[in-house]
């Protein structure tokens, strides 16, 4: 076998100084000393770099000399291991999760494809029932983490998966990615700049900010970061390049930049990773920048907790959460040690990761079409509209532009990546019909959640509104509900008729090819998910500006409370200025 991080033995005397931990993980050395963990790179072909690397950043955290110079030996020593990519071994080194240096062999298990399936989905099933009884809000979220992380193990796939959670505070969201943290293969952090890709920080050299960037940290990695919120709320110049950055990076072919303090640096490579992040919601002006950057991130939203005051009142008397979290966590890294072991898993050269060959033919065709249906969907539901009223006229005389529309064949390939990652997660290296209701939730998350709010609407209806329904139901004027239907005719989800019924009535028509939507069958695969609105808690947070008040208007759909298009449909429609959604 192939190993994935490799730990070196540490004698007594390097223990009682305080020495925890050397080892490999991939082209970085790993020292654990007194609770601390130093990396420093290892240039294969150069050893004195590699030990000047090695001491400069050792040297911030020991001071002792003697300890130093045990370290070096034991580096010298073992320079062939550290530089072998290939790591010559009969077995695979894991992180634990009770501790950061606990390596443990574990062997390729040598059962039939058919038993160790059969053990995959106890235990599966059994990580399913220890949430649904310690954590029973988690579940949700964490199988869209596992069809994340699994996307990595898919053989041949090289094109990088983003998949943010949202959900108000207290939800859980960041339970489930500090759960995968000690996690081999994840690279966590905290708080990150755009920047931190690839650096041109002036206070390092430039031979040295390979060492910090962090583009190569997380390739062939689970990107974990638990909290976006900040990121999201930058300012606007600020949230152009991280967003820009973000797409160039998911792309999968490195990126490359030019300062005037280093000059052009960066990587031309293949860089696949997945990402898992965490947002309480997502700013409007988010979703229109990704809109024009291209759209390459994925949501999730979580539903609210329906918790009454006996659910409240348990919980109280049992503040046992660390106790919870750590017998889910144990249950979760069984399971995950058991699925790359599995006999049909392979191990890639260059990455050191359990690879799995698809069997393309063994795909459900109809599961198939589904997706590129949702994909479809999609690229309508998160297209840019720019609508405006036109001047000195009333009623829906409302003028648009053409909508930028994205072609849906990247979000038919990342929702069917996200669909294999979550069979794979159930050991199947195909596609079948149970992996499509994440699917459905993914895509009604991704779009904007005032959309999908009329969309819902639209549904509810069998595909027919009247501007008296939306205005009634919404509780909203009837120019809003004439606007509201332009854009959608703009969106090319509906035909509008023309001529006015009686009552001043128009009406929109659900086009022929989204008439599945309104189908039985997508109601099942839906499983009566409905996205939930946070933007109330980012104001409380101060992400959010306030809604203008002449757009404080309320309105409730199935689970959705929201602010009607909040500031997204505001704008001074009299001085002709355009307005995106």
């Amino acid at each position: 076998m192939v190993s994935f991080s490799f730990d070196f033995e540490i004698t007594e005397g390097l223990k009682q100084k305080g020495v925890s931990r050397i080892a490999k993980d991939s082209m970085t050395i790993l020292i654990g000393y007194q609770n601390k963990t130093i990396r420093s790179a290892i240039y294969k072909q150069d050893f004195n770099k590699t030990i000047k690397s090695l001491e400069k950043y050792c040297s911030r955290f020991i001071h002792d000399q003697e300890t130093m110079q045990a370290i070096i030996l034991v580096v010298s020593e073992k320079w062939n291991d550290f530089t072998n990519n290939n790591d010559n071994g009969n077995a695979y080194q894991q992180k634990q999760p009770d501790s950061n240096s606990g390596a443990q062999e574990q062997n390729k298990v040598d059962v039939s494809t058919e038993q160790w399936h059969i053990k995959l989905k106890e235990k599966y099933q059994n990580l399913q029932y220890l949430i649904d009884k310690n954590l029973p809000n988690l579940w949700l979220s964490l199988e869209f983490e596992l069809s994340i992380l699994r996307i990595l193990n898919i053989q041949d796939c090289t094109l990088p998966f983003a998949g943010i959670v949202l959900g108000r505070p207290s939800s859980l969201k960041t339970v489930g990615i500090e759960l995968f943290r000690k996690w081999h293969y994840t690279y966590y952090t905290d708080n990150f700049s755009a920047k931190a890709f690839v650096s041109h920080s002036t206070a390092v050299s430039k031979e040295e900010l390979a060492e910090i960037d962090m583009l190569p940290k997380i390739k062939n990695k689970c990107f974990l970061t638990p909290e976006l919120a900040p990121t999201f709320a930058a300012k606007d110049e600020d949230l152009i390049q991280v967003l820009g950055i973000m797409t160039r990076i998911l792309d999968g072919h490195g990126y490359e930049s030019d300062t005037g303090a280093h000059g052009h640096r960066g990587y031309n490579e293949e860089m696949m990773f997945t990402w898992i992040g965490a947002a309480v919601d997502i700013p409007h002006k988010v979703h229109k920048l990704l809109g024009t950057l291209g759209p390459k991130l994925y949501f999730l939203r979580l539903p609210k907790a329906d918790k009454s005051e006996d659910d409240y009142l348990v919980q109280i008397q049992n503040d046992d959460f660390s106790s919870k979290v750590k017998v889910v966590q144990e249950a979760l890294f069984d399971y995950l040690k058991w699925l790359e072991i599995g006999p049909d898993m392979t191990i890639n050269k260059e990455s050191s990761l359990p690879k799995m060959q698809w069997s393309f033919e063994k795909d459900d065709k109809q599961t198939l079409i589904y997706i590129i249906r949702l994909a479809r969907l999609l690229a309508h539901l998160r297209g840019v509209v720019p609508t405006w009223e036109t001047k000195g006229t009333q009623g829906s005389d409302y003028a648009y532009t053409i909508a930028t529309i994205e072609e849906p064949d990247r979000a038919i390939t990342q929702l069917r990546n996200l669909a294999r990652g979550h069979a794979l997660s159930q050991g199947r290296n195909y596609i079948t019909m149970g992996d499509i209701p994440l699917i459905v939730k993914v895509v009604l998350s991704t779009a904007s959640v005032e959309r999908v709010v009329i969309f819902n609407l639209l549904l509810a209806h069998k595909g027919r509104l009247s501007t008296s329904i939306i205005t009634e139901s919404l509780n909203t004027t009837r120019p809003t509900a004439l606007r509201t239907m332009t854009e959608f005719k703009a969106l090319g989800l509906v035909d509008m008729t023309e001529e006015e019924e009686e009552g001043g009535n128009k009406k929109i028509i659900l086009k022929p090819e989204f008439e599945w939507f309104v189908s039985e069958d997508f109601s099942k695969l839906r499983e009566g998910f409905e996205p939930t609105d946070n933007s109330e808690y980012l104001i409380k947070r101060g992400y959010k500006e306030k809604t203008p008040p002449t757009s404080q208007k309320f309105f409730e759909f199935g689970q959705v409370t929201t602010t009607l298009f909040l500031q997204c449909l505001w704008c001074d429609f009299k001085s002709g200025i355009a307005f995106d959604i």
